[in-house]
């Protein structure tokens, strides 16, 4: 309890909100694991990009993306003709360098260095020309960074594949950006509509609620104050950014380990909704949106639509920013002017 009512009310609202967009980010992590998104949306971005046809050792004929995405060294658990959620830089720059540079008429042969990888990237038709200019550049300026080194620490060939690596790395960062617009956003609205509906968490009547009851109000500031060293909630945080900024929170998970991180994902859920429980009573109540009269109310009812909008709004804001405002309105209730300790002299004069 901070001995301020207003901002005890303050942190308490922000609490909720943090809590329900840990309920809302949990439900839209094991909706976005039960679809696959993230390997979908890999896997359309490797099928665009690299969309010419390679025959296999087989005979069998496969897109350039589909080739790579069957290569040993990406495949992780996920099986042939199946993408991972997640590939590797240096592994996807193996299997690329390993497709475009095979010569079956050299007893199946890859370029050794430099020179015959710059030779096989002119010669080779798996490529569009604008991402074969992309990498002959790269194999040049790879070159001409090795002729310019005092100290030969690496080769043309590694310094090659670290151009690609990044190049791989900055197209996995659009890819995350690919997956928040077309599945995670529309997912969040989605939960967040059902999760408010459902626990008719309205912020005007949870204002209210906590205004004119003191002890929850009270109870829920000492919950939120705390919130921030509470390891549970920073394990849930760092989790919901890791999946917000990289395509690889599920590296090749096998079945077992999307149960278990499903279980997780219902363990947090039921915490944070306990977290709540704990304090307000959040469910719809018969006549609510009655008048004193018991007549239905337009007035109420734009109230609660209102209020209801409110917190949708605030759960689509996410955990990671009510976690950061949480903290800062913590370390703003702990700060002010230190008291003047009396001196000797002080003590003297008086």
């Amino acid at each position: 309890m901070s001995g301020f009512p207003i901002l005890d009310l303050v942190i308490g609202i922000i609490f909720v909100y943090f809590l329900l967009s840990i309920i809302s980010s949990s439900g839209v992590e094991m909706i976005l694991t039960g679809l696959r998104a993230r390997a979908t949306v890999l896997e359309d971005w490797l099928f665009k990009i690299f969309d010419k046809l390679i025959t296999q050792p087989d005979g069998s004929r496969v897109s350039l993306g589909q080739a790579i995405m069957d290569h040993c060294s990406v495949t992780a658990l996920s099986g042939n003709r199946k993408s991972t959620s997640y590939i590797d830089a240096k592994n996807f720059t193996s299997a690329l360098i390993e497709k475009i540079t095979f010569d079956p008429a050299k007893s199946g042969s890859i370029a050794k260095d430099i020179d015959e990888l710059i030779t096989a990237l002119e010669k080779t038709t798996l490529l569009s020309t604008e991402f074969q200019r992309v990498l002959l550049i790269y194999a040049n300026e790879a070159k001409d960074s090795y002729l310019a080194l005092t100290k030969k620490t690496e080769s043309e060939i590694e310094i090659f594949r670290s151009k690609v690596e990044n190049w791989f790395d900055s197209s996995m960062q659009r890819i995350t950006g690919t997956l928040k617009k077309k599945y995670s956003r529309p997912a969040t609205l989605v939960v967040a509509t059902i999760v408010t509906i459902f626990l008719n968490a309205d912020s005007i009547s949870l204002s209210k609620y906590l205004y004119s009851n003191p002890e929850a109000r009270t109870r829920i500031a000492m919950q939120a104050y705390s919130a921030g060293t509470d390891s549970d909630f920073i394990r849930q945080v760092q989790q919901i950014k890791i999946a917000n900024t990289d395509t690889s929170s599920i590296n090749g998970l096998s079945a077992q380990e999307i149960k278990n991180k499903m279980i997780q994902k219902v363990s947090d859920i039921n915490k944070a909704k306990l977290g709540l429980n704990d304090v307000m009573p959040l469910t719809w109540k018969q006549g609510e949106l009655n008048d004193e009269n018991g007549h239905f109310s337009p007035l109420l009812l734009f109230s609660k639509i209102t209020g209801l909008l409110a917190t949708i709004l605030a759960i689509m804001l996410g955990a990671p920013f009510w976690f950061d405002v949480l903290n800062k309105v913590s370390n703003l209730r702990s700060t002010g002017a230190k008291p003047v300790l009396s001196t000797g002299d002080d003590k003297k004069k008086n």
